[in-house]
């Protein structure tokens, strides 16, 4: 029988509950309907910016730092209101850096890592959403970064997120399906995952997504919850599922992968044969589940 998973020290623990709380960061979007309330929020004592380096990189030691006169008495037209976590305004900058941490690897608190996701998110859509997709024209950002406005047509832009699934698989005999991708570095395997075409479900996609990568039809399906994953702008959907299909790697996206057992698992990595995703990552927490006895069953 295993245990309950220690919620306070793991917020990723597969307990439903952990997935579905409400947030830490308060994105406070009532002040965002007006500049001033943004830059009152943003003379507040107390209030607080995180910079990010071109790469995605911040410093987490300590994570953010107290917004100065030198700053200047207001926000830059580029900075962005992230809105209040820990009772202060947080803002979100972009800037030459470089600095040492990333957001799958930082040691961030959960508040802190929600911070981060939504600067991340923000300020690689701004980076990349220019010009108005309608006519071509200018943009200007509006409610705190999180909305563009065209100089042209008028047309509001908002940052877009692309829903992906990922899933992990298990046989009958309680196995995982684990798989390489050539671009990764050597040893490198994670479970299964795609994006969400149009037009598909999510539900879709893993069906899809699965038996095309991996040769392996889906049996059960439950969904478990979701993850921002900002590289550039993701939203993870993760799923576990079980198959009855042997399987087999479709060669192009996908090298190598096969079915493994706990034991083969444990022994591979501290031999250092298989590397699994870093530990901030979705697809690490249902590795790490399913090797501790924690990963909820699929639904027939």
């Amino acid at each position: 029988m295993t245990s309950s998973p220690d919620l306070s020290r793991d917020p990723y623990a597969w307990d439903i509950a952990a997935w579905g709380g409400p947030p830490r960061l308060d994105h406070a979007s009532s002040l965002r309907e007006e500049d001033r309330s943004v830059e009152r929020a943003w003379r507040e004592p107390g209030a607080r910016i995180v910079c990010l380096d071109e790469a995605g990189r911040f410093d987490d030691d300590p994570f953010g730092r107290p917004i100065t006169a030198d700053d200047g008495g207001s926000p830059r037209a580029e900075d962005v209101f992230l809105g209040r976590f820990e009772g202060h305004p947080w803002f979100a900058r972009r800037d030459a850096g470089p600095y040492p941490a990333v957001l799958r690897s930082a040691r961030l608190t959960p508040g802190e890592r929600e911070v981060a996701s939504s600067a991340q998110a923000v300020l690689n859509w701004a980076r990349t959403t220019r010009r108005c997709v309608s006519c071509g024209g200018e943009l200007v950002r509006t409610r705190g970064g999180f909305s563009a406005e065209c100089t042209r047509c008028g047309r509001e832009t908002f940052p877009r997120t692309d829903p992906a699934v990922i899933c992990a698989v298990l046989d009958h005999d309680d196995r995982l399906f684990l798989a390489h991708q050539g671009r990764w570095e050597r040893g490198r395997v994670s479970v299964l995952a795609g994006f969400v075409e149009a037009g598909e479900t999510a539900e879709q996609a893993v069906h899809r997504e699965i038996a095309e990568e991996a040769g392996l039809r889906i049996a059960a399906l439950r969904y478990l919850g979701s993850q921002p994953w900002p590289m550039p702008r993701s939203l993870m959907l993760s799923f576990v599922a079980r198959s009855d299909s042997v399987g087999r790697v479709d060669g192009l996206e996908l090298s190598w992968g096969g079915w493994y057992r706990r034991d083969e698992v444990n022994r591979l990595v501290d031999d250092g044969s298989l590397v699994l995703p870093p530990g901030a990552s979705v697809g690490h927490r249902l590795i790490e589940a399913w090797l501790d006895g924690r990963l909820p069953l699929p639904e027939p």
